[in-house]
Parts: C-alpha cells; sequence; structure tokens
C-alpha cells in the first residue's frame, strides 16, 4: 500500500481561529492560478474544466504547495458541489424525461447496468472484495454532464443526434446515482450487516428520501411564492441559498450526504412555477463555486502516485474508456441507431463524471475503499475528464477511418440489412432531403403536393420506420457517405436539401456530394452565419442560417403590425437577402450612411407586382377592363402570363383565365391600393 499523507496543515491558524489574511491570499493565489491556466486553455479551446483540474494540481500538498490552508478551499468545494447538484437536479426535472424517446432512455438504462455489471465483475476477478467491486461499477457507470454538454454546445452540435442522445442518456445517468449514493452506505456493512439491518438501513434513507422531497414540495413552493411577491432579487438569493444548503444539511441530519440533499431539493424545485426565477439567481454562484470544486479535486492529486504509477494509471484509463465505448455503443445500437451516430457518441462518453467524484470522496471518507483505491480512480477519472475534449474533437474522424474497415457495412455501417423494401427507388431529376426532422418533414409535405419526386435520408431508425410506414420514400442511413449518396442517385438528382443539426457531418454531405455531382443544387440550412463561408467555399449553392431567417421574420412582423404594404416588406426582403450575406460576411462592414442610401434608391423606385387568378381569387372569367388598372390609377398593366407565353397590352374583352400572373407596374402606394382591390373581390366572392 502506499501511504499518502492527506492531512490538513496547520499553517495559517492562530490558536483555534484562522488567520483570515492567510485564507484572502490563500483565495487570491487559487484565482490567480486558475484564472491563468483556465486563459491558456479557452485559447487552445480546451475544456475550463480541465484547466480548474491542472489548477488544483498545480496548487496542492503535492504540487507547487501554494496554499496554506487547503481545508477552506475544501469547504469552499463542498458548497460548490451542492450548487452544482442542485443545478444539475434543477435543469433535468423528471418530467423532462418526456422530452426523450422511449429508445434513448433505454440506451441509457442498457449502458448504465451493463457498465455497472461488468465493472463489478472485472474488479472481483482483480482480487477485490464484492463491496469494492460494486461500488467501483457505480463510479465508473456514469459519465461528465457539465463538460459533454459543455463541448457539444461550443461545437455547435447540441440540437444534432449524438448531441440530443447524449443529453439523454446522461438525464439518465444522474437520475441513477440517487439510488446509488443510497446504497453506498449499505456496502460499508456488508459483512456483519443482516438482511435485517440492511432493510432498516434503506428504509431509514427512503424516509429521509421522503421526507426531504415532502417538505420541498410543500414548504418550499410557499416560502418561494412570498419571497417572489416581494420583488427583491437580495432576498430572493438568500431564499434560495437557505433551499438549497438547508436542505442539504437536514438531510446529512438524516444520514444523507450533503451532495444527495442538494440534489433532492433541487428535484423537488425543479417543477416548481418559480423555477426559472430560481435558475438565474443561483447559477452566477455555482459557476464560481464549481470551478473552486474541480480546483479542491485537482488539489487531491497526490501528483508523486501519478508519476510513479502513470503507466499504470494510464493504462486504467484506457481499459475504463474501452469498457464504456463498448457498453454506450452497445446500448445505442440495440435501439437502432446508426453506427456513425453510436460511435461518435460513445467516445464522447467514455470518461468517468462528476458524480464519479462524488462517489470516490464519499467512499474514502466512509472507509469504504482505502488509500491507494481511492488514489488511483481520482487519477483516472481526472486524466479522462481532462482527455474527453479532445477525444470529442477527434470522434468524427476516428470514425470516418472505422467506416473505411472492411466489415463494418456499406457507407460505414450507416445502412441495416438490405431488403428490397429499404431500397431507394430509382429516380432523376428529384430532390434528395437529408433530414427527416421538422424542416425535412415540411419539404417532404410539400413536394408531394405539387408532385416533385424527392427521397429522403435519415439516420434515425424509428423516424424511419414511422416515415415509411406513412408511404414516404425514405432510406435509412447516413448521407455523408459516399455509398449512400450514390444509392439515391445524388448523380441524378436536381436538389439537396441539407437539413441535419450536425455542423462537422453538413460539412462532409457537402463536399461528398459536389465531388459526385458538379451540376446539383445544394441548399444548406444551418444554424449560425458563421458556418456560412465555409460551406459556401465547399460547394454550396445557397445557404440559410436559422438565426439570419429568424430576424428576417421579425422584421417582417413588426411592419405587418404597422400596416405597411404586404409588397413593401416582401421587398425589404428581398434586399436583405440578396445583399445582406454579403454584407455580413465582408471583414469592413458598410458604413451606416452606404446603407441607408442603398435603402432609400431602391424604395425611390417604382415596382412590378404580379397577382395569381386562382379559383378562390374572384377574378377567373371577368374581363381584363374590370381590373384596378389604368386610366388615372397609377398603375400600368404590363402583361398577362398564361402558360407558357406574356400576353402584352391584352384585349380590355379578354376573359381571365384560372392560372393567369397579372403583372403591374406602379408605384408603392398606387400598387398597394391596386392588390387590396384584387384580393377584396375574392373575399367579397366568397363572402
Amino acid at each position: 500500500m502506499v501511504d499518502c499523507d492527506l492531512s490538513i496543515p496547520a499553517a495559517g491558524r492562530k490558536g483555534n481561529l484562522l488567520d483570515f489574511s492567510e485564507i484572502m491570499r490563500d483565495l487570491s493565489v487559487v484565482l490567480a492560478i486558475a484564472t491563468v491556466v483556465a486563459m491558456i486553455f479557452v485559447k487552445m479551446r480546451l475544456s475550463p474544466v480541465a484547466a480548474f483540474l491542472v489548477a488544483g494540481m498545480i496548487l496542492g500538498p503535492t504540487g507547487a504547495r501554494l496554499v496554506s490552508e487547503p481545508d477552506v478551499v475544501s469547504a469552499m468545494a463542498e458548497i460548490g458541489v451542492a450548487l452544482f447538484l442542485f443545478t444539475v437536479a434543477i435543469e433535468t426535472p423528471p418530467s423532462s424525461l418526456g422530452r426523450f424517446r422511449r429508445q434513448v432512455l433505454w440506451a441509457g438504462s442498457i449502458q448504465v447496468a451493463m457498465t455497472l455489471v461488468i465493472a463489478a465483475a472485472a474488479t472481483v476477478l482483480a482480487g477485490f472484495s464484492v463491496p469494492i467491486a460494486i461500488f467501483t461499477g457505480f463510479i465508473l457507470s456514469v459519465s461528465s454532464t457539465s463538460i459533454v454538454l459543455k463541448v457539444y454546445a461550443d461545437r455547435g452540435e447540441a440540437d444534432s443526434t449524438q448531441g440530443r442522445l447524449s443529453a439523454g442518456i446522461l438525464l439518465l445517468q444522474d437520475i441513477a446515482v440517487v439510488p446509488m449514493m443510497l446504497l453506498t452506505p449499505i456496502l460499508r456493512e456488508w459483512g456483519s450487516a443482516n438482511p435485517a439491518a440492511i432493510a432498516l438501513t434503506m428504509g431509514k434513507a427512503a424516509l429521509a428520501v421522503g421526507g426531504v422531497l415532502l417538505l420541498a414540495r410543500v414548504v418550499i413552493p410557499l416560502l418561494m411564492r412570498e419571497v417572489i411577491r416581494l420583488n427583491s432579487r437580495e432576498v430572493l438569493g438568500l431564499t434560495i441559498l437557505l433551499v438549497c444548503l438547508g436542505t442539504a444539511w437536514l438531510a446529512h441530519r438524516f444520514g444523507l450526504s450533503l451532495a444527495m440533499g442538494a440534489f433532492l431539493a433541487g428535484l423537488a424545485v425543479s417543477e416548481s412555477e418559480y423555477v426559472h426565477a430560481i435558475a438565474a439567481q443561483v447559477l452566477p454562484f455555482s459557476d464560481v463555486f464549481i470551478g473552486v470544486s474541480y480546483i479542491a479535486v485537482g488539489m487531491l492529486i497526490n501528483l508523486q502516485f501519478l508519476g510513479d504509477h502513470l503507466p499504470m494509471v494510464a493504462g486504467m484509463a484506457a481499459g475504463v474508456g474501452l469498457l464504456k465505448f463498448l457498453t454506450v455503443s452497445a446500448a445505442i445500437r440495440w435501439v437502432g441507431y446508426s453506427w456513425r451516430v453510436t460511435c461518435i457518441t460513445a467516445i464522447g462518453l467514455v470518461q468517468v463524471g462528476e458524480f464519479g467524484f462524488l462517489l470516490i470522496a464519499d467512499g474514502f471518507r466512509t472507509g469504504l475503499i482505502g488509500t491507494e483505491p481511492y488514489q488511483f480512480l481520482l487519477s483516472v477519472t481526472v486524466l479522462m475528464m481532462i482527455a474527453t475534449p479532445f477525444l470529442i474533437h477527434g470522434a468524427p474522424g476516428v470514425v470516418r477511418v472505422f467506416g473505411m474497415l472492411p466489415g463494418v457495412g456499406r457507407g460505414g455501417g450507416e445502412t441495416p440489412e438490405e431488403a428490397p423494401d429499404q431500397r431507394a427507388p430509382v429516380r432523376e431529376n428529384h430532390v434528395i432531403i437529408a433530414g427527416y426532422g421538422v424542416n425535412g418533414k415540411n419539404l417532404a409535405r410539400v413536394l408531394k403536393s405539387t408532385r416533385v419526386p424527392y427521397v429522403i435520408v435519415d439516420a434515425n431508425e424509428w423516424k424511419v420506420g414511422a416515415a415509411r410506414a406513412a408511404g414516404e420514400p425514405i432510406v435509412f442511413g447516413d448521407v455523408h457517405s459516399p455509398q449512400m449518396l450514390e444509392r439515391v442517385g445524388a448523380a441524378r438528382a436536381r436538389v439537396l436539401v441539407v437539413a441535419i443539426s450536425d455542423p462537422m457531418a453538413t460539412r462532409r454531405v457537402v463536399g461528398i456530394a459536389r465531388a459526385a455531382n458538379p451540376g446539383l443544387f445544394i441548399l444548406v440550412r444551418t444554424r449560425y452565419l458563421a458556418d456560412l463561408d465555409d460551406l459556401l467555399a465547399l460547394g454550396a449553392d445557397a445557404v440559410i442560417p436559422e438565426e439570419f431567417e429568424t430576424s428576417v421574420e421579425i422584421f417582417s412582423r413588426v411592419l405587418s403590425e404597422y400596416q405597411v404594404p404586404d409588397h413593401v416588406i416582401r421587398q425589404q426582403e428581398q434586399l436583405i437577402r440578396s445583399g445582406a450575406y454579403r454584407i455580413l460576411r465582408e471583414r469592413a462592414a458598410p458604413t451606416g450612411g452606404e446603407v441607408l442610401a442603398e435603402f432609400e434608391a431602391f424604395l425611390a423606385r417604382k415596382v412590378i407586382e404580379l397577382f395569381f387568378v386562382s379559383e378562390a381569387s374572384g377574378w377567373k372569367g371577368r374581363e381584363v377592363r374590370d381590373l384596378p388598372a389604368g386610366g388615372d390609377t397609377g398603375i400600368v398593366l404590363l402583361a398577362i402570363l398564361r402558360d407558357d407565353r406574356a400576353i402584352v397590352q391584352p384585349n380590355p374583352s379578354m376573359n381571365l383565365e384560372e392560372g393567369d400572373k397579372i403583372v403591374l407596374f406602379g408605384g408603392h402606394a398606387p400598387l398597394a391600393a391596386a392588390l387590396e382591390a384584387l384580393s377584396g373581390c375574392g373575399r367579397g366572392s366568397t363572402g
């Protein structure tokens, strides 16, 4: 056994009192080192969490020994852990499970169970006792919610398939930690406790949990309602801290851990009508204290131990990563996701998470595990958390290499067993829809109603099955595979619409599709304007950033409320779309005067409008002379477009037909009046 001195040095104490000047010095040193390391990591596009862990190693008693009062940092870390778990519980209420499909919840349940059983069995085979084996399974079965979701958010992949799938599995893991923490005290009494004692312990724990939840659901809402009515942010902030820390202390008095009490309080408050106000108050505290918590964890690492056992720690980390990759992959693949999504998601979830830290600390503090296992588990966990951002960033490249291996399946394993009804029909001059989300479904519905041929590709087997049952021409697979594009006829297609939420996959499909068919019109939907240049450079013909189109919709609605004519609004939209993408991409944006001059020049022109004669318009069968044009109307009738020809200066006695397009020319105000008259005829005729 390795003797690790974890005692707290007594420097900085005066009798039984702490020297507050020493405390302020220690906190200043902690914040200074953490800030510098975090700045370096962020500039390198690495996770701040990894920076805090490294800063803790530097500051710790086995590092530079820059902190004379580590117990103060540890106390702040305890508060940070409580606030963190309170925040996690607030943001993941039990009702949020309904957002995730049953397949995701099954995948999370299977992953936790498989990891726990295999890890426990391997630990027993390594010569450890059954309680330690089960405890190790608890630790290894959970992943890092904060790191994984933060990295996906920074990459713009929070709404991608792997982002949503990871969020669902992590939510289930967080909830599974509750029974794990309740069972940990029983593991300490494994050898001496009889079934009755175990049942009594579980009963007390369940009673404590029920009491805390009852208190939180009954008393806390009444308290929060009164505090909210005061309309005082200061009182609200103090009350929220009281709820979080007070409930944690109360749970501790009942025999639960402080962290468990804070988590239960967050779960109870998560369903409150005031949850958003609570989250807004607690998040600033939580962010600061969570950073201190990770620093405190880093300080616990014995660098001498890590240096002496680095090969073994690295080997254990690799083994844990492989185990979790296999269990996560098996669970996700079992519920029907593609190989690509399976591999990327599994690579992102191979680490041990924050709850693992809590379990490790609880097991060491209560004597369930000794110093050496404690340091091994702690070192492996820290090492894997530091590596997680690198693994997630490199996952798409790993998957591409993996897809080239023989036996994985056509196109990198994206397709299930080939069956006649799963093959894409042979089409030409058709539209390929990549992604069957909201945009894909709406486009498919319009194309079907207008009899434009199309084929859909999606990597979610559940969506594919539902769409196929509804009669949609859909194929299961990842559209960025060259083989998949070949199957859906990219070389013969006319349009490709990419409506998926994975930025990396979007870039790949655009590049491959452009190489497969130089004449293909590629339309891409993306979330951010920042993706515009890359996609256009890869070969996209048109890119529609959601955040920009939202701004267009906003100003259109505002102008409508001021009764600005529809054709004027459409002209403004056309002007913005024709120039704004270019303007937003340029390094030197035009000055306000130039933009204003461009607007004024455009608005000064007379414009052309079209009116479509439909069955319901009221103009079918009427004569041209009845149109609100000519004379003193200020409107010129330029032509009537019928079938494939233009009738210029039509005879006033000519009857209008369904499908005619009336071309009018004039100023803004006369055109608005003319279009109002044309539309009013239809309303009057149907009224």
